[in-house]
């Protein structure tokens, strides 16, 4: 997740020189390593973080469900998803997750 950048207004040091918080937090994602992409092997996948499911090869028949909402898509895709989101696919392809 990315955090927004804070009020412009906020100070950014206190006193004693040190960074403040909500500065720290801002500052602290601009050097986080990137999340793993990780293999999904198994439909259907339940998103338990944000991001993105990217289908490569194949032309599987592709189902996200979002609550009661179903949308169905087909072919290569990459696809973002939330928490709670379930991607189900019929076909041979690679699925891979790649969190926000």
């Amino acid at each position: 997740m990315t955090l927004p950048v804070p009020n412009m207004q906020a100070p950014l040091v206190d006193k004693d020189r040190k960074v403040l918080s909500p500065w720290n937090s801002f500052f602290q994602q601009l050097v986080q390593p990137a999340p793993a992409i990780a293999a999904v092997t198994v439909s259907p996948f339940t998103a338990n973080a944000n991001g993105t499911v990217i289908f490569t090869g194949g032309a599987p028949v592709i189902t996200l469900t979002r609550g009661t909402d179903n949308i169905t898509l087909t072919g290569q895709r990459i696809v973002p998803i939330s928490i709670g989101d379930t991607i189900t696919w019929i076909g041979a392809t690679t699925v891979q997750f790649l969190g926000a």
